[in-house]
């Protein structure tokens, strides 16, 4: 069962932690569907009704997840940092002549610098009037191992066209597998798109339905030009929603505590990186507490807006 609209409410925010290692969400609208729709094929509709599910009062029934968070792991292998880099590029990199181009968030710099250290090549640049960084790669034997790291484990078209555009298949002697059209649970890809495109985002609503005056959700959203992806993932989990901004920009995003507890289980396996990992570990600690019902106490809501507020505009406050 597909959802889709054609216009939904946009919230964005970015934490300010920071992390040696380790963007914002949606306003929720549920939407007219058919059924029997697959991915690539769904239709638009214009009708949709702002509504509230009101899931607290199942907390008890909701997977339960450690306490304790798994040790980060940065030091990847081969294969899994060209899971990692494949997501990462086709998140927010491109290939040019002869040389590639990543985005970081300027919060995410460690990581650019990870990235170059483990490649041998490439430099990394402030991008002017932007909080952002560039990690850019040049460098012929660098390309190279890119390449090597990243063929095969390409999902959509985008990057590898832009591949192919450049003959980097005859420039570097080097067959360039086409993408795979597909996303598995089971290796880092998810991890780079998200590290890329994806937010976490805790969302504190005021609500006349709750005794504590407050209702809590835990938001998951990825944007990009390319549908593709995004529909991948939608299939792939079956849960959250597909909307496309008036922009051209599509969005997935998810508010579900199932959806929560899948991706939780995802990402304690294929880590995140720098600040976007502080948010994770925010967004995974609420949900601990939701699943021991502390979101529907007061103490429980003040702790929430602390753990979302600590250097952080990862929060927003709404009427329900």
């Amino acid at each position: 069962k597909l959802v889709f609209t054609e216009k939904i409410l946009l919230y964005a925010g970015n934490s300010c932690i920071s992390s040696p290692l380790a963007f914002n969400a949606l306003g929720k609208i549920c939407l007219n569907s058919q059924s029997g729709q697959s991915a690539g094929n769904f239709t638009q509709s214009t009708k949709a009704t702002a509504s509230t599910k009101n899931t607290y009062t199942q907390y008890k029934n909701l997977p339960k997840i450690s306490e304790h968070v798994p040790m980060h792991n940065s030091n990847l292998s081969d294969t899994d940092l060209g899971y990692f880099l494949a997501g990462l590029i086709e998140g927010d990199g491109w290939f040019g002549y002869k040389q590639l181009h990543i985005i970081f968030n300027e919060k995410d710099i460690s990581l650019a610098y990870l990235i170059k250290k483990r490649i041998g090549y490439g430099n990394v640049y402030k991008i002017k009037n932007k909080k952002a960084v560039r990690y850019i790669c040049k460098h012929e034997k660098g390309l190279s191992i890119i390449l090597n790291l990243i063929n095969g484990k390409l999902v959509s078209k985008p990057k590898y066209d832009q591949l192919i555009k450049h003959n980097y298949s005859e420039n570097f002697n080097y067959p360039i597998l086409p993408p795979s059209n597909t996303i598995n649970l089971d290796n880092y890809w998810l991890a780079g798109f998200t590290q890329a495109d994806g937010c976490f985002h805790i969302s504190i609503a005021k609500s006349k339905t709750h005794k504590t005056g407050f209702s809590v959700r835990l938001e998951y959203s990825l944007k990009q030009n390319d549908s593709i992806p995004l529909k991948l993932l939608y299939e792939k989990i079956k849960m959250g929603n597909l909307s496309q901004y008036h922009t051209g920009i599509w969005c997935y995003k998810s508010t579900g505590y199932k959806t929560a507890a899948l991706l939780i289980n995802y990402f304690d396996k294929f880590n995140l990186f720098a600040d976007k990992y502080v948010n994770y570990l925010k967004f995974r600690k609420v949900y601990i507490m939701i699943t021991e019902g502390k979101h529907l106490e007061d103490k429980g809501i003040i702790k929430i807006k602390s753990i979302s507020g600590k250097g952080s505009s990862e929060t927003s406050t709404q009427e329900v």
